[in-house]
């Protein structure tokens, strides 16, 4: 089963209601499935980087997520296409 946002959205409304997106600097949500059809929250986003007298700088994170729609544990990593979400995607799955 492919998962869509919409399901996604529907089965976490406190994840992506509107106040934490403005908290949190989330631009944009979509969903990215591995090969093997693993489903991953992927936001851009302009998170923190403004602290410290920097400057908005948006960027990609991901979140896997669980067989139950549970929006599991923030991946460390940022990237800075989605190009680059999409190989990091692949090359962990290699991995795996």
């Amino acid at each position: 089963m492919t998962l869509t946002i919409s399901e996604l959205r529907q089965a976490n409304p406190r994840w992506f209601a509107k106040g934490n997106a403005r908290f949190f600097g989330d631009l944009w949500y979509g969903v990215l499935h591995s090969k093997q059809g693993a489903p991953y929250l992927v936001r851009r986003t302009n998170a923190w980087t403004d602290m410290f007298g920097g400057k908005l700088t948006p960027h990609y994170r991901i979140n896997p997520i669980s067989h139950n729609l549970k929006i599991l544990a923030l991946d460390d990593r940022q990237f800075a296409t989605l190009d680059e979400v999409k190989a990091a995607l692949k090359e962990s799955e290699a991995a795996a």
